[in-house]
C-alpha cells in the first residue's frame, strides 16, 4: 500500500550472519516520502539460504523477491521498475562490484537512470582506515583501546577493583567500551574520550594492583604493559590528538546518520569537514594533552579534574569537581615533536582521503539537486535548467507517477511561482520544513515540481538505518530466543523499526 502509492522509493540493503543462529540474512529498508518528509520502512528480511549462497545474483533474486512476490509489500513488476530511483548498500564487492555486483545488476534491469550509492557513512570509516590507521601511532592507540576492552570483559575483580578506586577518590568513571567491529567513527571518539577521562583513575588502580600482589604473574605483566604505555606522555598526547581529529570527523559522521539527510547536504559537509582539519594542521596550540582537559604540572606530573560521582546527572552548573594527580609520566620532551609530525603527514592524507572517498557526488545528478535548499536559490534560468535535466533523467519515473501527468512545458512557469510564493509566505524557512508545508498545503499549485522534489528527497545515501535494524535484531536473539522462525524474527523486526513512522491505518 505504502510502495505502490509512492511516485519514488529508494532501496537500501545489507546482509548480516544473525547472532549464534550461522545463516546469512538480508535486510531491505525503501525509503519514501510522505507529506514532504522522507521516511524509512524496513519491508523485509530474507533467508540468503533460501536462495543459495551469498553472491550478486542471489541477493539481486532475494531483493526482487521482496517487492515483486511477497504479499506484505508486493508492488506491481512496472511500478518496481519505474518507481525505484537509487539503491544504496556498504562497500563489500558483492554489493558494488562495477561488472557484476548487486547494484549494477540492479541497474542493468531496465533502469538506466538509478542512483547507485555507496553508503556514505562506510565512506568515513573507509577514510579513516586509509589514512589514520596506515599511521603506525594511531594504530597503537586503537589496539590499547581494544585490550583494555577485554581486560576489563574478563577480568571482573580487576573492573571490581578500578571502580573501588574511583569511588575512594570520589571521581566518576566510565566503562571502556568497544571499539572494533563494525562500528562507525563516533564510537571510536566515544572509546577514546572515555579513556582519557579514566586515565589517571586506570593508572593508579594498576599501581595499587601490582603493589598488592592481588594479580596473577601472568595478569601483573599485562598490567605492567598497560602501566607502561599509560606513563608514556608521548602516547598520551597522541591519543589527544586522536580526539581532536575524531571531534571534527565524527561531526561530520554523525550529520551522516540522519533518518532526513538529503543528497545535497553532503558535499559541503566534506567541504566543513576538510576546512576543520586544516584549522588543526595549522593550530600552533602548543599541546594536544591541554585541549582534553589534562594539564602537565612539570617534566612527570600531570593532573584533571573530573566530575564526583554522580554528578555527571545533574546540570552542568550544579556539579562538582575534584583534582587527581599522577606523577610518574615519561616521554614529555618527546611529546611535541611528535605530534607536530603528525599533524604534518597525516592530516593532509585525511583530507585526500576524504576527496577520493567522496568524489562521485561531483557527480552531474547531485549538482542539478542542489535547487532543492532556498539557500542554493540564485539564477533561475540555472534552477530551470536544473529541474529539466531530472525531468529527463528520470524520464520513466515522472512519466509513470500515479495521480499526476507530468508536464514539463509548466516547470519553468511552477518554479518562478513556487519562488514567489516562498519569498512571500515561507521566508527564511529551512529546506525541510519548507517542503514539508508545500507538499501538505500547495502540492495541487506545484504538481510537478513537487513530484521532482519527491524524486531528489526519495534518493537515499546512508545505510545507518539498516545497521540499526541489525541490532535490533541482535538485541532480540536472546539465548532463550535463539529458535525463532525466520517468518517470527521478521515480523517483529517490522513492527519495531516501523513503529514511529507507521501512521494508524498503516499499523493496523
Amino acid at each position: 500500500m505504502i510502495l505502490s502509492s509512492a511516485n519514488a522509493f529508494s532501496v537500501l540493503s545489507d546482509g548480516s550472519q544473525a547472532r549464534k543462529t550461522g545463516s546469512e540474512k538480508e535486510l531491505v529498508l525503501a525509503r519514501v516520502v510522505q507529506g514532504g518528509i522522507p521516511v524509512f520502512y524496513c519491508v523485509a528480511l530474507q533467508d540468503i539460504d533460501d536462495f543459495g549462497d551469498a553472491n550478486a545474483n542471489n541477493l539481486k533474486r532475494a531483493i526482487d523477491d521482496v517487492f515483486i512476490n511477497k504479499a506484505k509489500v508486493a508492488v506491481h513488476r512496472d511500478h518496481y521498475t519505474a518507481a525505484l530511483v537509487s539503491a544504496t548498500a556498504d562497500g563489500a564487492s558483492v554489493n558494488t562490484g562495477i561488472y557484476n555486483g548487486l547494484l549494477t545488476q540492479i541497474k542493468k534491469d531496465g533502469r538506466p537512470w538509478l542512483i547507485n550509492i555507496h553508503c556514505v557513512s562506510h565512506r568515513v570509516e573507509l577514510a579513516i582506515k586509509d589514512s589514520l590507521m596506515k599511521n603506525k601511532n594511531f594504530t597503537n592507540v586503537k589496539e590499547f583501546m581494544i585490550s583494555l576492552y577485554y581486560l576489563f570483559k574478563q577480568s571482573g575483580k580487576f573492573a571490581r577493583h578500578f571502580y573501588t578506586t574511583a569511588g575512594c577518590l570520589d571521581v566518576q568513571v566510565y566503562k571502556f567500551k568497544k571499539v572494533h567491529g563494525t562500528r562507525f567513527v563516533n564510537h571510536q571518539r566515544r572509546g577514546v574520550t572515555d579513556l582519557l577521562h579514566n586515565w589517571i583513575v586506570l593508572a593508579q588502580t594498576i599501581e595499587n594492583s601490582i603493589a598488592n600482589s592481588s594479580q596473577s604473574a601472568v595478569s601483573s605483566a599485562k598490567l605492567r604493559g598497560v602501566l607502561k604505555k599509560l606513563e608514556d606522555y608521548r602516547f598520551m598526547s597522541v591519543c589527544c590528538l586522536y580526539k581532536q581529529i575524531l571531534d571534527i570527523v565524527a561531526h561530520m559522521s554523525l550529520i551522516f546518520e540522519r533518518n532526513q539527510l538529503l543528497s545535497f547536504e553532503i558535499t559541503p559537509t566534506i567541504e566543513i569537514t576538510k576546512e576543520r582539519i586544516q584549522d588543526l594542521i595549522d593550530s600552533e596550540a602548543p599541546s594536544s594533552v591541554a585541549s582534553c582537559g589534562i594539564t602537565l604540572e612539570d617534566d612527570s606530573s600531570i593532573k584533571c579534574s573530573l566530575p564526583r560521582t554522580g554528578h555527571m546527572k545533574r546540570k552542568a552548573e550544579n556539579r562538582e569537581y575534584a583534582t587527581v594527580t599522577y606523577s610518574g609520566m615519561k616521554n614529555v620532551g618527546n611529546a611535541m615533536a611528535t605530534i607536530k609530525s603528525l599533524k604534518s603527514d597525516v592530516l593532509p592524507s585525511i583530507q585526500q582521503c576524504l576527496d577520493a572517498r567522496f568524489s562521485s557526488f561531483s557527480h552531474e545528478v547531485y549538482q542539478h539537486m542542489l535547487w532543492l535548499d532556498p539557500a542554493n536559490w540564485g539564477d533561475v534560468k540555472s534552477e530551470v535548467k536544473s529541474l529539466q535535466f531530472l525531468a529527463s533523467h528520470f524520464r520513466v519515473t515522472v512519466e509513470n507517477a500515479g495521480g499526476i501527468k507530468f508536464d514539463e512545458s509548466n516547470l519553468e512557469r511552477e518554479w518562478k511561482d513556487l519562488r514567489v510564493t516562498v519569498k512571500h509566505y515561507y521566508r527564511g524557512v529551512k529546506a525541510r520544513a519548507l517542503w514539508k508545508r508545500v507538499f501538505i498545503y500547495r502540492r495541487n499549485q506545484f504538481p510537478n515540481v513537487c513530484l521532482l522534489a519527491e524524486i531528489v528527497m526519495s534518493v537515499g545515501v546512508s545505510n545507518c538505518t539498516v545497521e540499526a535494524g541489525f541490532s535490533h535484531l541482535t538485541a532480540m536473539l536472546t539465548d532463550r530466543r535463539l529458535n525463532l522462525n525466520h517468518s517470527t524474527m521478521e515480523d517483529l523486526l517490522l513492527v519495531k523499526i516501523n513503529n514511529l513512522v507507521w501512521c494508524h491505518c498503516n499499523a493496523n
